[in-house]
């Protein structure tokens, strides 16, 4: 939208220029988000700068299970938030970062249990440990 000159500000804390670094998760609103939900996965403090919470996401080793967790909570994430940030603009009041937050981690728990997680050997214990960090 800026490329066409149009200019939008943030629906959820009202900054000026909304954009991706932005809103993925230097908005409060959305920041309060992503430390709801990603609980104790990070092995380090969540920081609000995109480039930093890709590079915590990729370069930064893991226990498996809080891994898998931990890309599952962030694809949700950004699902929700731009979703959230989309029924905004087009239909109005938006939800609470309550509201929000407990819909994905609602997703992640329906998620991991359609994996049949208790199936495989490789994720047992991913429901536990969902919960363990809630």
């Amino acid at each position: 939208m800026a490329q066409w000159g149009v200019v939008q500000s943030c629906l959820f804390c009202g900054e000026l220029s909304e954009s991706r670094d932005h809103l993925f998760f230097a908005c409060p609103y959305t920041f309060t988000v992503w430390l709801a939900v990603v609980g104790d996965l990070l092995v380090v403090d969540a920081d609000p700068d995109w480039e930093t919470t890709l590079g915590q996401l990729v370069e930064l080793r893991y226990e498996k299970l809080d891994y898998i967790l931990l890309r599952l909570v962030f694809q949700t994430a950004i699902y929700y938030i731009w979703k959230e940030r989309n029924d905004t603009r087009h239909m109005g009041k938006p939800k609470t970062v309550d509201q929000i937050t407990k819909l994905i981690e609602k997703t992640v728990k329906h998620r991991i249990m359609s994996t049949r997680y208790f199936e495989n050997p490789k994720l047992l214990g991913l429901l536990q440990r969902w919960f363990r960090g809630r």
